[in-house]
């Protein structure tokens, strides 16, 4: 399998985006339940614009064959291919200098593969901090293999979504490094709180709130938005004060999550599962608005 996407990864980036295209919008056409969900999640959100829904299904095909060039071809090439807006080369500036805890929030927009190699690559020669990600291994051992390969990078630490990874990430955040996670992915039973999410209740991911609060960590929104010859960084600060609470603090975040995500619609990954209950308790009749 390694050698295979190796292969791929050879391949220019604007084929396996134009080619990736393709096979979204194959696969949007010919799964229902890809499209039926993602017409759902769009309707939830009243984003559902004639044809958005085709423009989400092409660029979750790019997001996939774009990943595996972005593991396998030489970090320099990759960050070539990354822009960063002023103001978020200059938050980064900001936070890598004041030397405090950093907890990245990088939501399903864009390629969000691209975050810790360009932090990496960037800061991690010069101020020696590194970023812990945390992901969720895939179920299949010849997966999570190919995964893990494709994601190590210096300054990068890998953090499955285990009590092992768990402990790496404290213990990268006492080192004085970072910690980068996905806000907008179903955490496992117990891991979560329910909170509204584009008015729906979403079993919402609650452990980097919690990280935050116990380091009182700087944090910060990044996404990638996707553009002909690579991306562009965006990001925003979070300064809201965190209450403790998991719900309202979850639901803070949801409501910075929606404000985002309505400025590349067609770029978030309306098809995943994102409102499937992961074995929990069911929510609540109400939730903190």
């Amino acid at each position: 399998m390694g050698w295979l996407l190796k292969l791929i990864s050879r391949l220019p980036l604007r084929f396996l985006q134009v080619f990736g295209a393709g096979i979204g919008g194959l696969a949007f056409r010919w799964i229902p339940v890809l499209r039926k969900r993602t017409n759902t999640h769009l309707d939830y959100a009243g984003l559902n614009a004639p044809g958005l829904d085709a423009k989400v299904g092409r660029n979750v095909g790019r997001q996939s064959l774009e990943s595996i060039w972005i593991w396998y071809r030489p970090i320099d090439e990759v960050c070539q291919r990354i822009t960063v807006s002023p103001e978020t080369r200059e938050r980064f500036d900001r936070i890598m200098e004041s030397g405090r805890p950093v907890v990245f929030l990088t939501p399903h927009i864009g390629s969000f593969e691209i975050l810790p190699i360009w932090f990496a690559h960037t800061y991690f020669p010069k101020t020696q901090r590194e970023i812990a990600v945390l992901f969720k291994p895939p179920k299949k051992a010849i997966l999570q293999k190919v995964v893990g390969e494709g994601r190590q990078a210096p300054g990068i630490v890998l953090c499955p979504s285990t009590m092992v990874g768990v402990k790496r990430i404290l213990k990268t955040l006492r080192a004085g490094g970072c910690f980068g996670g996905l806000p907008d992915q179903v955490p496992t039973k117990g891991d979560g709180a329910w909170a509204y999410f584009f008015g729906q209740p979403a079993y919402t991911m609650t452990f980097p709130l919690r990280v935050a609060k116990q380091f009182e960590a700087d944090r910060m929104f990044v996404w990638s938005v996707r553009e002909k010859d690579g991306w562009r960084l965006e990001s925003r600060d979070w300064n809201e004060p965190l209450t403790g609470d998991a719900q309202i603090d979850a639901r803070a975040m949801n409501a910075q999550l929606e404000a985002i995500v309505r400025e590349a619609p067609e770029q978030y990954g309306w098809s995943y599962h994102r409102y499937k209950n992961p074995g929990v308790t069911p929510p609540p009749e109400t939730l903190p608005t």
